[in-house]
């Protein structure tokens, strides 16, 4: 059953974080387009449609080291010893077309790249013979095929090659230029507005002197240009309802998407649920999640568009950022993300979770004797940035589990590169 807000007393209830998601993915009906872009720009962006091969690559069987095109059978059992004399009977460079046929004691000289003479079934690389004339020697026989790239070898027609939703990567152009495809479907980007509200919230660049620097804007920015979209900055909104409002409903007719930080608790500044509530054709969602951190996320649709309310704590934001603005992109767009590595690690210590939530702690993992360690660095502090720089690791505690002890083996969301030993700071 869905929890109430209480100014100045707290929340009744939370509402289990995957319902909530849930509640908001079926709430959530907008799309975007999509554009014709050219692939060389295309790196970051999220394709809309699947692509496949146009042709064979590559276009022929060509030779996959510098050396002599030969028939195996020719060479076989040719060694320092033996060494077996073939004539040598011309040479194809990369990009030739119509190489010779090769006739039985044979060889032809062929580059890296270079088609592969009909009639030749092996590669010797030049280190293995020696050229006097028109006669080479082989010096060391190699298996049939051996130094050949095949027609097709890389991707065949119709092969896949970039899928939609997937994020186009520098290896994707590059599949996209040996396939011959200039341009590239994608989605149009995503426009996200950012807002920030708090009296105590300052910007570090207007106010370099200000108390509480703004860093959840940035965070946010950053996340949204990372997945692909287009961050719009509102800045820093002071605690004012109609304010909040107006500069929402402002957002709303330029974004497909809001995302406001701060406000969203049970303080006596805690005004931006009561002032999404009063925009016109507005429907809370959800509000109060057993997510540690970010318990105060919450969701409105408001225009038909989704308006996420986020902890201004950057650390708390990033855990809602990752439970529900990442899933609104993979429904539109069906995003494909690579997975993150899961390892398992033994516990330094012992750590506890309040049943009934979510928690994301974040940990150090270090390698220490041939095996992994994970040294939990802290859940509460929200706003303490440092746990993302220094942790490499996210354990993440179902609701109905009270903790680990120390000693057992987790399993651990892997950020970065585990240490190798124990890092400094842990001491």
């Amino acid at each position: 059953m869905e929890g109430r807000r209480i100014k100045l007393i707290g929340f009744t209830s939370f509402e289990n974080v995957d319902d909530a998601r849930r509640k908001l993915l079926e709430a959530v009906n907008i799309s975007v387009s999509e554009e014709e872009v050219e692939a060389l720009h295309s790196v970051g962006r999220i394709s809309s449609r699947t692509v496949t091969a146009s042709k064979d690559f590559p276009p022929y069987d060509r030779a996959a080291v510098d050396g002599l095109a030969v028939k195996y059978m020719d060479i076989s059992g040719a060694s320092e010893s033996n060494p077996i004399p073939l004539k040598l009977a011309g040479r194809v460079e990369a990009g030739s077309e119509n190489p010779p046929g090769l006739k039985e004691g044979e060889a032809i000289i062929v580059f890296t790249g270079a088609p592969i003479p009909y009639g030749a079934d092996a590669v010797v690389p030049f280190e293995f013979s020696k050229i006097d004339g028109d006669i080479v020697y082989i010096f060391k026989s190699v298996a049939r095929f051996r130094n050949i790239s095949f027609r097709g070898e890389d991707f065949k027609k119709g092969d896949v090659l970039l899928e939609r939703g997937e994020i186009v990567r520098p290896w994707h152009v590059a599949a996209l230029a040996q396939s011959s495809i200039e341009k590239v479907h994608v989605f149009r980007k995503i426009r996200v507005a950012i807002i920030n509200t708090g009296n105590e919230v300052y910007d570090p660049v207007t106010n370099p002197d200000g108390k509480l620097p703004n860093s959840t804007g940035p965070l946010i920015a950053a996340y949204v240009k990372e997945l692909g979209g287009e961050p719009l900055t509102y800045g820093v909104i002071r605690d004012d309802k109609e304010e909040i409002s107006r500069n929402v409903d402002r957002a709303l007719d330029k974004s497909d998407i809001v995302i406001i930080t701060g406000g969203t608790s049970v303080g006596g500044k805690d005004l931006v649920p009561d002032a999404l509530a009063s925009l016109p054709n507005s429907r809370l969602v959800f509000h109060g999640v057993n997510l540690r951190p970010g318990r105060t996320a919450g969701a409105f649709v408001i225009k038909g568009k989704p308006v996420l309310m986020l902890s201004g704590l950057p650390v708390a934001c990033l855990v809602g950022l990752e439970n529900f603005f990442k899933p609104i992109l993979s429904k539109i767009t069906g995003l494909k993300l690579p997975p993150e590595p899961v390892v398992e690690a033994r516990l330094s210590r012992p750590i506890a979770n309040a049943v009934g939530f979510r928690s994301y702690y974040r940990v150090a993992v270090y390698e220490d004797g041939g095996e992994l360690i994970a040294e939990p660095l802290r859940l509460t502090g929200s706003g303490i940035l440092s746990t993302l720089l220094k942790g490499n690791g996210l354990l993440v505690i179902n609701e109905d589990v009270e903790g680990y002890d120390k000693g057992e083996i987790v399993k651990v969301r892997l950020l970065k590169s585990p240490y190798q030993g124990k890092p400094r700071f842990l001491y």
